[in-house]
């Protein structure tokens, strides 16, 4: 079976039917479905993306300002998106059985609840300690409204239509990592960080509110048990393997770098808060358009071979920014291009995840999926916090190469173990 593809040509003449084909392994094949107006979903999606990546995407710019405001060193900066990755392994499990006993919209509004709660207990942290507890409940909540929204799109969205989906809601995604630093730094440096904690947490009840009155129900499958055992049949899927470990060694990498970058700015180039937003905004534009663009391309050329494409071109391309230290305009071109093609690769991961198992054990499948994934990138950004400073003048270039060698090394567990594509479903 090959890969999808679209000559955008007719024929007139007859032909034999084809041949039937069996689905790869791993990959049930999903029941067509009724078109529905994607757009609600698309616009709840959207809200609730932009609310929990801006806050996630806040630490990175605003690291020394958490710092210097409760007194800490620099080696344990990675313990604040620790605390967060940690909170959202703890949820990931319990949500994906949730999602699937009880109805991805009820896991949504909760979560959405959960991250208001979160931030509002950051805003009156008195200690270190607190703030990361603080943290670790916003992870908790971000996580499951993570999953909850995937799971969603793929009980309600045709799988054909998905990376448009997708790509579209991940707007939200990277216009959140684009505009969220730009806007917290500027925030932060006319009011406080205690003021915007305040503010995400009244954004957050918004988008509960507004997941609660948009989305429709979706019913509890009762096939489903609703308990731990029901991850054996997760475990067991050789597809769901090859997309964890591509993942995690994207996510032990690039998070790493991502939450360092604006320290580096600090350190090497001397930017002050309302500078390194500037840089976070003015290099974030360009990923704006990667994710409708990846959606687009993926849906026309296959979401396998655009996903190995994306991860060779990216892995080439992390080893060179930490290398940039005397020209911000080349620093700000490279940060793009990383931030583009990042993008890019959004749809394809998220759409190939939705079609690895049956629909009613899907939630199962994401949870199982994040929450390794959140621990990796937990371990990880505190891990490459020693890799920082072990080195004044060469910690990140170290962390840039240590990024390069792991994307390239996932490359051939993404060929060889995610299952290709039927050349028409849902159609």
């Amino acid at each position: 079976m090959s890969e999808p593809t679209d000559s955008g040509s007719t024929s007139t003449h007859f032909a034999l039917p084809p041949e039937p084909t069996s689905p790869p392994p791993d990959t049930p094949r999903q029941p067509t479905r009724k078109s529905e107006n994607p757009y609600p979903l698309i616009w709840v999606g959207w809200w609730i993306t932009v609310i929990t990546v801006s806050d996630q995407a806040m630490i990175s710019p605003l690291l020394p300002n958490f710092l210097e405001y409760f007194g800490v060193d620099i080696r344990y900066g990675g313990q604040i998106t620790g605390a967060y990755f940690l909170g959202a392994a703890s949820m990931t499990l319990i949500a994906g059985i949730l999602a699937d006993r009880v109805g991805c919209r009820n896991v949504l509004v909760a979560a959405i609840t959960l991250v208001a709660v979160g931030e509002l207990a950051g805003a009156l942290a008195s200690n270190f300690t607190f703030f990361l507890l603080a943290r670790t409940i916003v992870g908790a909540g971000s996580a499951a409204a993570s999953l909850a929204l995937t799971t969603y799109i793929g009980l309600h969205i045709p799988y054909m239509g998905r990376g448009k989906v997708m790509g579209l809601i991940g707007t939200g995604f990277f216009l959140g990592n684009t505009f969220g630093p730009f806007m917290v730094t500027q925030f932060v440096s006319r009011l406080s960080l205690q003021s915007l904690l305040y503010s995400l947490a009244v954004l957050a009840v918004i988008g509960s509110v507004h997941s609660a009155y948009t989305l429709r129900g979706d019913p509890a499958h009762q096939s489903v048990a609703g308990s731990w055992r029901d991850y054996r049949s997760v475990l067991r899927n050789r597809g769901f393997w090859g997309l964890v470990i591509v993942q995690s060694l994207f996510t032990f990498g690039v998070m790493g770098m991502i939450q360092f970058f604006g320290k580096w700015l600090e350190s090497v180039h001397g930017m002050n808060t309302r500078e390194r937003g500037v840089v976070f905004l003015i290099g974030g534009l360009p990923i704006l358009l990667g994710s409708p663009v990846g959606g687009w391309l993926c849906d026309r050329i296959g979401k396998k071979p655009f996903f190995v494409a994306v991860t060779f071109i990216l892995g080439s391309v992390t080893c060179i920014l930490p290398y940039i230290e005397e020209s911000v305009a080349l620093v700000i071109l490279l940060f793009a291009a990383v931030g583009f093609v990042t993008a890019g690769r959004y749809s394809a991961y998220h759409a190939l995840t939705t079609r690895l198992i049956e629909e009613e054990l899907l939630g199962h499948l994401l949870a199982l999926r994040n929450f390794i994934n959140y621990l990796i990138a937990a371990s990880g950004v505190t891990l490459m916090g020693y890799v920082y400073s072990s080195s004044e003048t060469t910690g990140y270039i170290r962390m840039g190469w240590l990024t390069t060698i792991m994307l390239m090394v996932s490359i051939p567990f993404l060929i060889k173990m995610v299952p290709r594509e039927p050349l028409e479903e849902d159609g």
